[in-house]
């Protein structure tokens, strides 16, 4: 089938590139502003607020680095001989104030880590220079720190050894170096908050101007729209009017009743829709009435045998019975039984493709779907002695429902298995063409055939059997018929007696 082409959407895209347009540029606009907010505040919580944090612990663990240097001090002016609580005071000082030295130079080389790292993942200059500059400052502070604790370390060192004066007086630079490094760490610290608030600050302010615009963008994306949708729904309403009343004849049961407009009217395939609206309701009404039919046929073909097993089930009930007649009866029952099973199978595979008529279509390898079906019948072709020769080399594909499709070739093969002729080999001949667009499935066979003519219509009825030495359910050629009207195909039917029979569907 042509692809149709949709008038009203061709509309909507032309009325509507411009706003489109603008659509993308608000959406460009906005996730511009975002990403590069986003990216702001990244730095902020990925670099800056980690270095605060590592910045502030350096500080905490050199001010109680330093408190223990003091208690060092004040525990070895007390010490003596017997004083045990001087000397133990003096080595838990001295032990916290080495275990804290140490604490500061991993934290100063953690920080020096997290701004190596900090320079390598940002882009903004601005950030570059501030991390390149508290790079140089933690490494003087390393160095710093290193003499510090150097100076402090031979004051404990004579402070274990006895010679207090000596420590105290070196003790005075140990301090004011102290006091020099945690000036220099707080100094740090402060420009690195302050320019991290600087940061917040600016990408606050970006976030209110981004938001101004986009607010300004969408109330003028909105005027627009109103202005697009007021001029496109006045010039669609007439039209409109037209299929809605359309639509009330066909509502009010007249599904003959088809709406006309002009070719180039912009509703023109809504008006298409609706008149393929009013020719599925023609066809549901017309399956319908043959569901009714097929119906009334259904109880009529089940009538017989279920009749027959009633009253060889009454034969069996009767006092006199001798082996020799139960033995029979009993096995008309089962041929009775088996005839009711078939039939009951039958009426099942109908329902089943009913219900699967609405099946998406896909696209399907011709080839690829009659092996299966070949595939799950290769004994009974065997025993037939057919051959199966194809040609798909026209038409290789189409879209269809795959279970559909199988269930065609399932019952075109098997009639053909049922209904050749002893008197030759079968020979099955399948090909595809394209006919005026159409995928159309040639399926021939030399089989018993029969008068096409004659049984033109009976043939597509449910029950129906043409040759009464064929043990089938009469369904097959009717399950296709109901296959190929849904999806508004055709189907034609050449043969005579004895000559085959060759079967020309129109799939799509």
């Amino acid at each position: 089938m042509t692809r149709r082409t949709n008038r009203i959407k061709e509309v909507i895209l032309k009325r509507s590139t411009f706003i489109i347009f603008l659509i993308l540029i608000l959406g460009a606009f906005g996730l511009l502003r975002i990403v590069t907010t986003h990216k702001d505040i990244d730095d902020v919580a990925n670099i800056d607020l980690p270095i605060i944090e590592i910045l502030t612990q350096i500080e905490t663990n050199q001010l109680e680095q330093a408190i223990a240097f003091e208690r060092a001090i004040r525990y070895a002016e007390e010490m003596s001989p017997g004083n045990n609580v001087a000397l133990q005071g003096f080595a838990m000082a001295d032990s916290t104030f080495r275990y804290l030295a140490e604490l500061v130079d991993i934290d100063l080389l953690e920080a020096e880590h997290e701004v190596a790292e900090a320079l390598k993942q940002t882009n903004q200059e601005a950030q570059r220079i501030k991390l390149k500059g508290l790079l140089l400052s933690i490494t003087k502070l390393e160095s710093d720190h290193t003499s510090y604790e150097n100076h402090a370390l031979e004051v404990m060192d004579l402070l274990e050894e006895g010679r207090l004066e000596e420590a105290v007086f070196a003790s005075e630079r140990v301090e004011h170096e102290e006091d020099q490094f945690n000036k220099q760490v707080e100094g740090v610290l402060m420009r690195h908050e302050m320019f991290t608030e600087a940061l917040v600050k600016i990408v606050e302010q970006e976030e209110v101007l981004s938001m101004k615009w986009i607010v300004t963008l969408t109330l003028l994306f909105i005027i627009l729209s109103l202005l697009a949708v007021y001029t496109f729904s006045y010039k669609i309403w007439r039209p409109l009017e037209d299929i809605r009343t359309g639509a009330e004849k066909i509502g009010g049961g007249n599904l003959n009743a088809r709406i006309h407009l002009s070719s180039n009217s912009i509703t023109s395939d809504i008006v298409e829709s609706f008149n393929t609206m009013a020719d599925r309701l023609s066809y549901s009404q017309k399956e319908i009435d043959q569901f009714i039919h097929f119906s009334y046929s259904t109880a009529d073909d089940l009538k017989a045998p279920i009749t027959n097993l009633g009253s060889l089930l009454d034969m069996l009930g009767k006092d006199n019975m001798n082996a020799s007649n139960f033995k029979a009866i009993l096995n008309n029952a089962r041929k009775t039984n088996q005839q009711l099973i078939k039939t009951v199978n039958s009426l099942i595979e109908v329902n089943k493709v009913r219900e699967e008529l609405s099946s998406e279509n896909e696209r399907l390898e011709i080839d690829e779907v009659l092996k299966e079906v070949v595939a799950g019948s290769v004994s009974q072709i065997k025993n037939a002695h057919a051959s199966i020769k194809k040609d798909f080399s026209e038409c290789s594909d189409l879209f269809y429902p795959k279970s559909q499709l199988k269930v065609i070739f399932k019952h075109l093969l098997s009639n053909s298995l049922a209904y050749r002729d002893p008197e030759k080999s079968l020979q099955i001949k399948i090909k595809s063409k394209k006919i005026n667009g159409h995928t159309t499935i040639i399926f021939k066979d030399n089989g018993l055939g029969f008068d096409s003519i004659k049984h033109k219509d009976e043939i597509f009825r449910p029950y129906t059997r043409l040759h009464s030495h064929v043990d089938g359910s009469g369904l097959g050629l009717y399950i296709i018929k109901m296959i190929i009207d849904y999806h508004r195909g055709g189907i034609r039917v050449e043969s005579e007696p004895r000559k085959g029979a060759t079967f020309a569907l129109r799939l799509d």
